[in-house]
C-alpha cells in the first residue's frame, strides 16, 4: 500500500479519538474497515504506532513521533488549500467588473473617480437609480457591488445581511427661492416661515421623502402644500423663479437658476444620512474603507466648490454634518 494524505487524517483521528471505534464514527467508517486500515498504515509506516488495551489505544513512542509529523503536515496542507482558495477567489474578483450604483445625482461621479484611482486595472460598470429601494435591492441580491446613497431619519432602507453600510456625514437640505422672494435677502431661513408657500417636489418613493417632509414640517407648525410633483429640476426651478413653488435642493447641487437663490434652513431640521454601502461577498473590506476615505474627500472637495454650502459648513455647520460620519 503506498501512503496517502488521508491515511494521515486516520492516524489523528484515532489518536484523538483513543479508540478505533470512536475513530470509526468520526470518519464515518466502519470500526472493522477503520481497524483493517490502521494495520496497513502501521504495516507500510514499518510497525505498531498504538498500544492496544482494554480501554482503547495509545500511542507508542514511534507513534508519538508520527503523529507529531502528520499534524505538522495535515495543518500546512490546510494553510496551503486556504491561501490557494484566497488567491483563487481574488484572481476571480480582480476579473469580474465592479459594480458601481447610487441615487443620481452629485454623489455617483465621486464615487466612480474613487474607484477608477483604486482599482484603475479593473473593469467597472454604473448603474444610477432614481429609486433609493431599487437600489438597495440590488445591493441585497449581488445584483451591486458598491454604492452610495441618502437615506432620510426614521426612514431606513432594508438591505441584506451581506451589505455593510458606513456613513459619511449628513447632509443638509437647503430651499430654493426665487430671487424676489421676501426672505430671499437672509442668509438662513425658518421652516415655519414657509408655511403659506406651496412645495414642488419630486415623486414620492420608498425613501419616504414626502413622508419625512410632512413629518419636519409640522413639527414646525404646519402642513405642507405639495402642489407640483416633478423629476426634472430644471421645471422645479422655472416654478420657483416665478414665484409659484419653493422647494428643498442638496447643498452639494450645481443649481441656482437665473431668478433663484439658495438658503440653509435655520437648526437643520430638514437633513439625509449620506452611505456607503458595499455587498461583502464581492468587496474586500480595505477596499471599502479606502473608497469611503476617498470620496468624503471628494465630497469635501465639492463643499468648497459652492459659496452657499461653504459659508453654511464653515458657519458651524460641519459640526452638525460630522456628528453623523464614521
Amino acid at each position: 500500500m503506498q501512503l496517502e494524505f488521508r491515511h494521515l487524517r486516520v492516524l489523528l483521528a484515532v489518536a484523538e479519538a483513543g479508540s478505533i471505534r470512536k475513530a470509526a464514527a468520526r470518519l464515518q467508517l466502519s470500526q472493522p474497515a477503520t481497524s483493517a486500515q490502521l494495520k496497513r498504515i502501521e504495516h507500510e509506516l514499518g510497525g505498531a504506532l498504538f498500544a492496544r488495551g482494554a480501554d482503547g489505544v495509545t500511542p507508542n513512542e514511534n507513534g508519538q513521533y508520527v503523529l507529531r509529523c502528520a499534524r505538522d503536515l495535515v495543518v500546512g496542507f490546510d494553510r496551503l488549500r486556504e491561501s490557494a482558495r484566497a488567491a483563487a477567489e481574488a484572481d476571480r474578483r480582480a476579473a469580474a467588473p465592479l459594480r458601481a450604483g447610487g441615487t443620481a445625482g452629485p454623489l455617483v461621479p465621486l464615487l466612480v473617480s474613487a474607484l477608477f484611482e483604486l482599482v484603475p486595472e479593473r473593469r467597472l460598470t454604473v448603474d444610477a437609480r432614481r429609486s433609493v429601494h431599487t437600489l438597495a435591492k440590488s445591493l441585497s441580491l449581488s445584483k451591486c457591488d458598491i454604492a452610495v446613497y441618502g437615506e432620510f431619519p426614521g426612514f431606513p432602507l432594508p438591505v441584506g445581511e451581506s451589505v455593510a453600510t458606513r456613513t459619511l456625514l449628513r447632509e443638509p437640505v437647503f430651499v430654493l427661492l426665487a430671487e424676489d422672494h421676501p426672505l430671499a435677502g437672509q442668509e438662513a431661513v425658518r421652516l415655519g416661515d414657509l408655511a403659506d408657500e406651496e412645495w414642488v417636489m419630486p415623486e414620492a418613493d420608498e425613501s419616504g421623502v414626502h413622508a419625512y417632509l410632512r413629518l419636519t414640517c409640522q413639527s414646525a407648525g404646519f402642513t405642507p402644500r405639495i402642489a407640483h410633483v416633478t423629476p426634472d429640476l430644471s421645471v422645479a426651478q422655472i416654478l420657483v423663479a416665478g414665484r409659484r413653488a419653493v422647494c428643498g435642493v442638496w447643498p452639494t447641487a450645481d443649481v441656482c437658476a437665473p431668478g433663484t437663490v439658495k438658503r440653509p434652513l435655520v437648526d437643520v431640521p430638514f437633513h439625509r444620512r449620506l452611505l456607503l454601502a458595499w455587498n461583502t461577498e464581492s468587496v474586500a473590506s480595505d477596499l471599502a474603507g479606502a473608497a469611503w476615505e476617498r470620496l468624503l474627500a471628494a465630497y469635501l472637495s465639492l463643499v468648497r466648490q459652492r459659496p452657499p454650502y461653504l459659508a453654511w459648513w464653515e458657519g458651524g455647520g460641519e459640526e452638525f454634518a460630522r456628528g453623523g460620519g464614521g
